[in-house]
């Protein structure tokens, strides 16, 4: 009973550990897959907001085009409008560009020559029309009832010179197309709307189902179709994390964690699914050596306990026979005594001799283990190598901090350009335009010639002016894709009341300098580029009360010159 016992709690505090390191090799695997659950969320919004943005500002542009305005005052010019929208669509990537009247009637579009033309459509009741059309930029996702595809739409008002609105102009982005990039990713990504609907997926087998557990109303949103829910699976929650089990989709895993994020600018949720069989795995796997060192703990004691009872055992029937013995000789002389005696004190020096070597055995690997590693720490101790550990850390803390840094730097990228104009550090902006591109121009093999000599303090809006030298750099680099040198050149020159921003590359140089700065004025192949970035960083540059300008290096390549007006700050 006693023995049966103790096999008992053996084995209790065997599961005991299993369950121990189990949770904790499940734990620890599960939070590493989590932070790169996190990181995937991060990546896939950033580039789904990126490949959404080259088209937020396409009908505010094409909005003060003389070609689009003219449509709303002369019906002659609607054939070249149509032409017109139709290049600018093949050139952005856009499915469809459109213009209607104030009544929401379609007058010019890219598709014009298509059996799915817009001309003489009405999109009166749309709601992105119905938000545009009161001034301002609007965005929508919707299902098209026509062709059954997914687009995004962006439009704007048309306003006359007198500033009134005469129609509108919208861009309708085909989110299928985006989604065929994503086809190749690994993790289960997809966004849902503010209705629960799934509207974008890497996986064909998740969109335009509904996370909500009934099915969601039609509405014309979704081409009025029914949105069934997804197949019926449980959710857990494991801590602070969700898990979804048994989806019964194919090629979904069994066991996934569920990460979700507010994407603020898109009205939608992004959300992964990542498979945690590693983390079961892990799990296992410490649990299992958990329990295997417990045992082997019990094992040994179960041995020294063991040879434990058998010597008291032996010590007993040894004394019984001594006893025996003295029974029976009780008149034996003195001598004889002294040397039973001393018969008995040699079986028990022999049983300690046994059970010492035993013990010795037993324990000398793991003592000789302990010396190693005492004396290896003892080595560390005395060695007092503090610098190398604190180069480590600093290289860790260094590495945290530059990322915290992109990220910042890219949702304020992200922000709406409509910062105050105030004094801004000229040299943060530019180490800042270096972090967001060093990603890019290390790839490419780009070396980047740079010292900072400030702070120097401009009038301008950090953001913006970020974003110019963003572009001015990433102009340059595409520049030179077939360059012998490698090399942007970066050189800040101050003045009394100005500062000179230099951007210099080592590429072919520009063909037209005259007209670098006008918009759809490109170099690049089709699908590459609108032509809308310097055309932009002009803008943004003369909002500045700045001025730029772009000119053939005299040996080679091209030069950007960005003249800033000096702040008092700086000044001073």
């Amino acid at each position: 009973m006693h023995r049966a016992g103790l096999i008992a709690v053996t084995l209790a505090a065997m599961a005991l550990l299993f369950a121990a390191g189990y949770w904790q090799g499940f734990r620890s695997t599960l939070k590493q897959i989590a932070e790169r659950g996190d990181a995937a969320l991060v990546l896939v919004t950033e580039r789904l907001t990126l490949q959404l943005e080259r088209h937020r500002y396409l009908p505010a542009v094409l909005a003060n085009d003389p070609i689009v305005q003219e449509v709303l005052r002369n019906a002659p010019k609607v054939q070249s409008a149509n032409q017109f929208l139709q290049r600018i669509a093949d050139t952005s990537g856009a499915l469809d560009i459109f213009v209607t009247d104030q009544a929401g009637t379609a007058l010019a579009a890219s598709n014009w020559d298509l059996p799915r033309s817009y001309i003489g459509r009405s999109f009166a009741s749309e709601p992105y029309f119905q938000r545009a059309i009161t001034g301002g930029l609007a965005f929508y996702h919707a299902v098209d009832a026509n062709t059954g595809g997914r687009a995004f739409y962006f439009a704007h008002p048309i306003l006359s010179p007198e500033r009134s609105i005469k129609g509108l102009i919208t861009v309708k982005v085909d989110l299928e197309r985006i989604e065929s990039q994503w086809r190749g990713d690994r993790e289960n990504l997809f966004f849902s709307d503010q209705n629960g609907v799934i509207f974008l997926s890497n996986r064909p087998s998740l969109t335009l189902r509904t996370l909500n557990e009934t099915p969601v109303e039609t509405t014309s949103q979704y081409a009025n179709q029914v949105l069934v829910p997804l197949p019926s699976f449980t959710r857990r929650p494991v801590g602070a994390y969700q898990f979804w089990s048994d989806l019964g989709l194919e090629d979904f895993p069994q066991d996934a964690l569920f990460l979700t994020s507010k994407v603020q600018t898109l009205n939608m949720d992004a959300n992964i699914l990542i498979e945690t069989r590693p983390a079961h795995t892990q799990g296992l796997l410490f649990g299992g050596l958990a329990a295997t060192l417990g045992g082997v703990a019990a094992l040994l004691a179960a041995i020294l306990m063991q040879r434990r009872a058998a010597l008291s055992a032996q010590l007993s029937i040894e004394e019984r026979a001594r006893e025996e013995l003295e029974e029976k000789v009780a008149k034996r002389t003195e001598a004889l005594r002294k040397v039973q005696g001393e018969l008995v004190q040699a079986g028990k020096l022999t049983a300690l001799g046994e059970m010492s070597a035993g013990i010795s055995h037993e324990l000398n690997q793991p003592l000789a283990a302990i010396q190693t590693l005492s004396d290896n720490s003892q080595i560390f101790l005395e060695r007092g190598d503090d610098e190398t550990l604190s180069r480590n850390l600093s290289k860790i803390s260094q590495v945290a901090e530059r990322m915290a840094r992109i990220i910042k730097n890219l949702r304020a990228f992200a922000r709406k350009e409509d910062e105050e104009i105030t004094d801004v550090d000229l040299v943060e902006v530019i180490r800042d335009a270096l972090s967001l591109t060093s990603n890019k121009l290390t790839k490419e093999g780009i070396q980047t010639s740079w010292s900072a000599n400030g702070p120097l303090h401009v009038r301008g809006g950090r953001v913006r002016l970020q974003q110019v030298v963003v572009n001015l750099i990433s102009n340059a680099a595409d520049a030179m894709q077939d360059a012998e040198i490698k090399e942007i050149e970066i050189a800040t020159k101050p003045s009394k009341d100005r500062i000179i921003l230099t951007i210099r590359d080592f590429g072919p140089g520009l063909k037209d300098p005259e007209k670098i700065f006008d918009p759809f004025y490109t170099t690049k192949t089709v699908g590459e580029g609108l032509g809308l970035g310097l055309s932009i960083t002009y803008g943004i540059v003369q909002s500045f009360g700045a001025h730029i300008s772009g000119e053939n290096h005299p040996r080679q390549g091209a030069v950007f010159t960005v003249d800033l007006e000096r702040t008092s700050k700086a000044k001073a």
